[in-house]
């Protein structure tokens, strides 16, 4: 999905998206980056994890609040860190 979509439901259905999950490196004009900085700046409670193949390092500044996480992961790996980020947004 690109960016923008991804932005455009937020902006429909928000409510309803409980967390974002995106790679670094997204179609269009956004990035991942983009995204995650837009959602934060609109959703600053709503949970973001950006995933890449890249090195944590390589991948530049996140947005303040926003969680990395390096491929390859397992899905187990991914339910782990979305209920750490669930349960760290609600604190």
């Amino acid at each position: 999905m690109r960016a923008e979509a991804a932005l455009a439901i937020m902006l429909l259905r928000g409510r309803e998206v409980a967390m974002i999950f995106a790679d670094v490196r997204l179609r269009g004009v956004m990035d991942g980056i983009d995204l995650a900085r837009e959602v934060k700046l609109r959703w600053p409670l709503l949970p973001v994890i950006l995933t890449s193949g890249l090195p944590r390092a390589r991948v530049g500044d996140l947005p303040l609040g926003v969680g990395y996480m390096a491929k390859p992961w397992q899905p187990l790996d991914v339910l782990i860190a979305a209920k750490q980020a669930l349960s760290s947004e609600r604190r």
